[in-house]
């Protein structure tokens, strides 16, 4: 079986959405009768590293109307099985690539993308996708809801995690951030983008002056880059917290492991999740983590049977008594949340998701209507 995938990034991309379609394929093209995946990303923010056995990535295509040409020009060479789309806004170039050449479509859909009107290209698209594989229960219900997709073709497979993160040593973590052995540390990794402010640095920020009081050596490390981050230090500033928040800059795959292993939390307040792959490297770390119930993050965060999603008017509370809290048993979450959330549980459930289009079994056409 050949499978084109059209992605917004994957290999050399940076984010969450990149690192979760690089998940996903990486572990499909490991399945029995699939031959080779051939990738064609819109973007790759880095080189191209070298890339599992049975993928091919293509440069990237800025341009749009050079990505449509290329696509096109792709499958029809390829004549692929299935045509795999790795974000929304991809959708009807997609579904436009499979019906070409009679392929199978699978989309994979994130989160906030879905989470407001698409337009009726998008829409058509998704919805006629013969599976439309969500990374939480959450952005199921959104696509079913906006783009009008049936049911019963969707399935939520969550996120996976890779063997990087891991519980380590804690005072070498520290010591590459150069923080006191003795330090209460908070981190947050998303990017510094004023469009994704949901992400909540700005609900965290200001609870801290008041929380250093009763918490000595209390430290808020944020790794991430972007035009927000004036906006943040004049925030930290304002609260009295310019002595607490270490803004890091971007910290790279090799180093993020530590980041996590050098803190006793991970705070993400956000309402704008798809899931949080974050919460989830942190917690197979070790590391306690700490988000809303909005949006997928209770899957992240498995509704608190992991970490805990509180109502955003409980996070005040809720954030000073994780801080106040006994330290975990590291080792245990580390093992639950792989159990639930590593690559076998992973490969299960995509395996059980596209079986029927494996099975070459027809799936009914559900009529669109705006």
């Amino acid at each position: 079986m050949k499978i084109v995938a059209l992605a917004a990034e994957a290999w050399g991309g940076r984010g969450g959405i990149a690192q979760s379609t690089r998940d996903l394929l990486g572990v499909w093209v490991e399945q029995p009768g699939i031959a080779k995946i051939e990738v064609l990303p819109r973007l790759a923010a880095e080189a191209t590293p070298a890339l599992p056995a049975g993928i091919v990535q293509h440069p990237p295509s800025m341009g749009r109307l050079t990505y449509m040409r290329r696509a096109l020009w792709l499958t029809a060479t390829r004549q692929p099985d299935i045509v795999y789309c790795g974000h929304a806004f991809m959708a009807p170039l997609a579904q436009l690539a499979a019906r070409a050449v009679g392929a199978k479509l699978v989309a994979h859909v994130h989160g906030l993308e879905v989470w407001q009107p698409l337009s009726p290209a998008a829409r058509r698209g998704l919805a006629g996708a013969d599976r439309v594989l969500c990374v939480s229960r959450h952005t199921v219900s959104k696509v079913v809801e906006i783009a009008g997709v049936d049911p019963s073709r969707c399935t939520a497979i969550f996120n996976t995690v890779d063997d990087r993160f891991v519980p380590g040593d804690r005072a070498a973590a520290r010591a590459r951030f150069d923080l006191p052995a003795d330090a209460t540390v908070l981190s947050t990794v998303a990017r510094l983008d004023p469009r994704q402010r949901h992400k909540g640095h700005d609900r965290v920020i200001p609870l801290l002056a008041d929380l250093a009081r009763d918490v000595p050596g209390l430290t808020y490390l944020v790794a991430g880059t972007g035009s927000d981050l004036d906006r943040l230090e004049a925030l930290a500033r304002k609260t009295g917290a310019e002595g607490i928040v270490r803004f890091l800059g971007f910290v790279g795959d090799e180093a993020l492991p530590d980041l996590y292993r050098a803190s006793d939390l991970y705070v993400m307040p956000s309402h704008g999740e798809g899931f949080g792959i974050a919460f989830v490297e942190a917690m197979c770390c070790g590391t306690p983590a700490l988000g809303l119930d909005a949006g997928g993050a209770g899957d992240g965060l498995r509704d608190g049977e992991l970490g805990r999603a509180v109502p955003e008017a409980e996070f005040p509370a809720a954030l000073r008594a994780a801080v106040l809290a006994p330290a975990s048993d590291c080792a245990d979450l580390a093992a639950r949340t792989r159990a639930a959330f590593g690559r076998p549980a992973f490969a299960a459930r995509l395996v059980q998701a596209i079986a029927p289009l494996s099975a070459g079994q027809a799936l009914p056409q559900k009529a669109f209507s705006q």
